[in-house]
């Protein structure tokens, strides 16, 4: 404990620090000042936790000084003022100011002695009563977290239940969640994809709870810096993330869809591994929460045709920007941007090539130019595999490099650059499959293998274009997604094995590429508007 004296008078405050013995009274050390201005230096410097301050003084009284110390630090000090006898009014004011108590000149040690006993005496209590506090604190932060996802999860993992509504709003309210209570919300479900293979290597498990805790940051970091709606972060019972989300009203679903695309990106990017974001179809109250979830989950189910590593909504894969604008920065899709891309197509795909050319982090222009130059000799290479006839570039690379190097701004080399990939499409034009036999290729493979687990993506590889490609296609040429077809064509094939009483209803989902005949009966009737036995009995076929 460190005690600072501070008098004008040489005597007196020579023999304050002398003469008490302040180690008695718990006190280590002691400092002295000959001014107010003095003091509030030490005070600043060495937080005292006794001020003994005579009132008058040159410069800056003693009142001037408990003053300026009670605004800057309220607490964790006491004061004691040092009086003549016609200071009464100006002590009073000390008083109000903080100081603990007050001693006349001459100063009596032993009237001082009681002082100091009463004062630090206060001191200690005042100290542990802080500590307490500071602990109590300390374990209603940690437990807080806690007890917010346990509310969370009950909310969206059991059935709502109005019995227990007035429990959860006084859970809400306390732990600073009650914006729940207050509008519409949305529901997004974050899923690791091949979670299960992870776990099962050896000596995964730690690598399995790194993962989750680092999808955790990423999700919680994003949710602070780049989104202005109020949210919630919680981990599920299956290894999962959900994030309720404010939603004013639906029109805001498309924030969460960006949100969704913005945390695929950075998952990959940092945590170094893929994840599926299902996006709940519209919003609601906290009564909608566990339909919401329970939604997402079978949402999720949808990896299984798309694969993953996408944003998924009850219409399919909803990813936009990687689904309507092919990804220049991938040579796979550029090259289909190229073989099957209008103009138009080309030159909105090109609208991302400064976002792409800024990720490759190039500190110079040259450097930039040198990625550029190496980014098209990649599609060359790839557009030459699959029927580009001009070969200038391979006998005489340095061309494109010269061509190159002639623009120093990111807008010239971005026109550049589209100008190549437009003449290597006008080239492409004059010989390659038309759009229209991609899609026939692909509703033949899709007629000849639907009872398959099928993904877009392994459709996309049969007819040797990217998913992305294809999933264009389909909305272009079909007018409907990659999902709805492929679900046209099991759903007519059920229709027709229903009407043959040999087939019980598990079977013919089995033989149309469902294995759970519950998931099977949820699209069909989506599909027909009859359950499989209801359809059976409009045909005049007795129930199983």
């Amino acid at each position: 404990m460190l005690a600072l004296i501070v008098d004008d008078e040489l005597e007196i405050r020579e023999g304050l620090r002398t003469k008490i013995p302040w180690a008695d009274y718990g006190v280590e050390e002691t400092a002295v000042a000959d001014d107010g201005d003095t003091a509030l230096a030490i005070a600043r410097a060495r937080m005292p936790d006794l001020v003994v301050t005579d009132i008058r003084m040159n410069r800056m009284s003693g009142l001037e000084l408990l003053e300026r110390l009670s605004a800057e630090r309220p607490e964790g000090w006491k004061g004691i003022v040092i009086s003549g006898y016609d200071d009464f009014d100006i002590v009073r004011q000390a008083m109000k100011l903080g100081a603990m108590d007050y001693i006349l000149k001459p100063i009596n040690t032993d009237e001082l002695g009681e002082i100091l006993t009463r004062t630090i005496g206060q001191l200690r209590k005042e100290r542990i009563e802080r500590e307490r506090q500071s602990r109590l604190q300390s374990h209603l932060t940690s437990a807080l977290p806690k007890m917010r996802d346990e509310v969370m999860r009950e909310l969206i993992e059991l059935t709502y239940d109005p019995y227990r509504e007035t429990r959860i709003v006084h859970k809400l309210k306390t732990l600073e969640l009650d914006w729940l209570l207050r509008g519409n919300l949305a529901l997004l479900l974050v899923e690791v994809d091949d979670l299960k293979s992870i776990e099962k290597r050896d000596g995964s498990r730690l690598e399995k709870e790194l993962i989750l805790f680092g999808i955790g940051n990423v999700a919680k970091q994003t949710l602070e810096e780049d989104t202005p709606l109020a949210s919630v972060l919680v981990p599920d019972h299956r290894d999962r993330w959900a994030i309720v989300l404010e939603c004013p009203e639906n029109g805001r679903l498309d924030a969460c869809k960006e949100l969704g695309a913005l945390l695929i990106d950075r998952v990959n990017r940092y945590v170094k591994v893929n994840v599926s974001v299902a996006v709940s179809s519209g919003c609601g109250d906290t009564t909608r929460l566990h339909a919401l979830y329970q939604e997402a989950e079978d949402i999720l189910m949808q990896k299984a045709v798309y694969g993953g590593n996408r944003m998924l909504t009850s219409l399919g894969w909803e990813n936009e920007a990687e689904r309507d604008v092919p990804s220049i920065a991938q040579t796979d899709e550029a090259l289909d941007l190229v073989r099957y891309g209008t103009d138009e197509d080309i030159r909105t795909a090109m609208d991302r090539f400064v976002e792409m050319v800024k990720c490759w982090g190039a500190g110079h222009i040259r450097d930039t130019q040198q990625r550029i130059f190496e980014w098209l000799l990649s599609l060359f290479k790839k557009a030459a595999a699959f029927g580009w006839t001009d070969r200038t570039w391979e006998r005489n690379p340095v061309i494109v490099w010269e061509r190159l190097e002639k623009f120093d701004t990111l807008e010239s080399l971005r026109e550049q650059s589209e100008q190549i990939l437009l003449s290597i499409a006008e080239d492409f034009r004059s010989h390659a499959a038309p759009p229209s036999q991609i899609i026939q290729e692909a509703d033949k493979f899709i007629r000849a293998h639907y009872a398959e687990s099928l993904t877009l993506p392994s459709v996309s590889a049969a007819v040797h274009v990217t998913p992305v490609w294809l999933s264009k296609l389909f909305k272009k040429e079909m007018h409907k997604t990659f999902l709805e077809h492929l679900t046209d064509i099991r759903m007519e094939k059920a229709k027709r094995m229903l009407v043959d009483v040999q087939y019980k209803i598990y079977e013919i989902s089995s033989s149309v590429g469902y294995k759970d005949p519950v998931h099977f009966t949820k699209v069909f009737k989506r599909h027909a508007g009859l359950t499989p036995k209801e359809y059976r009995r409009l045909q005049g076929i007795a129930d199983e």
